[in-house]
């Protein structure tokens, strides 16, 4: 019997692969979205013929959410046309204006991108994943794909594109309406990735021995992380040491500086910082080698953490700063809001007043242009206890009633 894996990743190859239906709904819990979005992901590196617009984002809300598609596609568009002058063509033009435009609502932006994605890109597919990782505005976020549900039929400007959506156990609003109004031109698909059933999968395929050895030892790297996530950590430990030994044998380094990182993760969870800091920086230096810019990032940042947990701010300072790098290299500017918040803290406790104030200041403001407020906040707090502490009360003040604006800005669009 195929795993819930193997049924998802036929599932969204097929789906992706066939012209007739232009939308598939995904119900399941917040946590079972990362294995869909992660299997897009690697199918986008792998199709050269297909375009893959993939937003894992959060969705506090859906105007909050609208917002940061339109961001991501903002900045892609850039990136996109500054290919096409290189090749000496004309760039794509300006998103229509009601795509920005908060006032709209988030349906009718976000079938303006579509429509808009469609006319602009050259042929093939077009697969959207709108698979927020966390779905707290469930009525929102369903009436903003309403549009991409075909209510009454397919509409022309759909053909090119494949819409992956998703609905929220339990309650699986948008999935129950669809069967009640027999809506039989989207698909959908249930999850089922309880922690009982995917262990007991994961055994099966690591104990199967007529699979070929790199899928077994992939579903011993995810036990791996199973055991860690139940803190059965020398179990975890064991299984880690084992994948990396194998990946890195068979010249797989991607997954070799990933066990690393999870060795490390275990030997911190076990509450030896040292040896964690030992296997992250093993892992830097695989990363390095392969120049994976992901395990690098993340194994920097995890470096910078357990640097500072053993009071060597100095090392700490260098491993954010190249965090933060490899997170710009990567377009990610909530890693890389992360990464320099962590920075000005260690630049604070070495004394550099300077550094700190402008590695916060960058950050905070780097985060309210992407709409990070969580950060933003957490940074302008650390600011108002840097210049209190130094007598700088104006300063203060001035981030007190930046913060205050900013909380009262999250709780309309919360509210929203």
């Amino acid at each position: 019997m195929p795993s819930q894996a193997d049924e998802l990743v036929g599932t969204l190859r097929g789906f992706i692969d066939q012209p007739d239906y232009p939308t598939l709904v995904l119900g399941g819990e917040d946590g079972e979205m990362a294995f869909p979005s992660a299997t897009l992901q690697s199918f986008s590196q792998q199709d050269e013929d297909a375009y893959y617009l993939l937003y894992p984002d959060h969705c506090p809300s859906a105007p909050v959410y609208m917002d940061a598609i339109a961001k991501s596609l903002a900045t892609q568009r850039e990136a996109y046309n500054i290919g096409l002058k290189d090749q000496g063509l004309e760039p794509s033009p300006p998103l229509p204006l009601e795509v920005e435009d908060g006032r709209y609502p988030p349906a009718r932006r976000l079938v303006a991108l579509a429509k808009y994605v469609g006319e602009h890109l050259p042929p093939g597919p077009i697969v959207w994943g709108l698979l927020p990782g966390e779905l707290k505005d469930l009525e929102g976020y369903k009436a903003m794909i309403a549009p991409l549900l075909c209510p009454e039929t397919v509409e022309p400007w759909m053909d090119r594109h494949r819409f992956i959506v998703r609905d929220r156990k339990p309650e699986l609003a948008i999935i129950t309406e669809l069967y009640q109004k027999k809506n039989d031109r989207v698909l959908v698909m249930e999850l089922d990735f309880s922690n009982e059933r995917t262990e007991r999968d994961l055994n099966a395929t690591a104990l199967d021995k007529t699979l070929p050895p790199n899928d077994r030892m992939f579903a011993f790297f995810q036990l791996a992380a199973i055991d860690f996530a139940f803190l059965r950590l020398p179990q975890a430990l064991e299984k880690f040491g084992a994948c990396f030994n194998y990946f890195k044998g068979a010249g797989n380094k991607p997954l070799a500086a990933l066990s690393l990182k999870g060795a490390g993760d275990t030997m911190h969870r076990a509450g030896q910082p040292r040896e964690a800091l030992k296997f992250y920086q093993q892992g830097i230096a695989l990363s390095m080698e392969d120049a994976n810019l992901v395990s690098l990032q993340q194994n920097l940042y995890s470096a910078g953490t357990t640097s500072m947990e053993l009071q060597r701010a100095d090392d700490a300072e260098g491993y954010f700063k190249h965090a933060g790098a490899c997170s710009g290299k990567l377009a990610n500017p909530y890693t890389k809001c992360d990464a320099m918040e962590k920075e000005g803290e260690a630049q604070w406790q070495l004394g550099k007043f300077k550094q700190a104030e402008e590695t916060w200041t960058n950050g905070k403001n780097l985060a309210k242009q992407f709409n990070y407020g969580e950060r933003a906040i957490a940074i302008l707090d650390r600011m108002i206890a840097m210049y209190r502490l130094s007598n700088l009360f104006s300063e203060a003040h001035a981030c007190e009633r930046e913060k205050a604006e900013l909380t009262q800005q999250q709780g309309a669009q919360h509210a929203g």
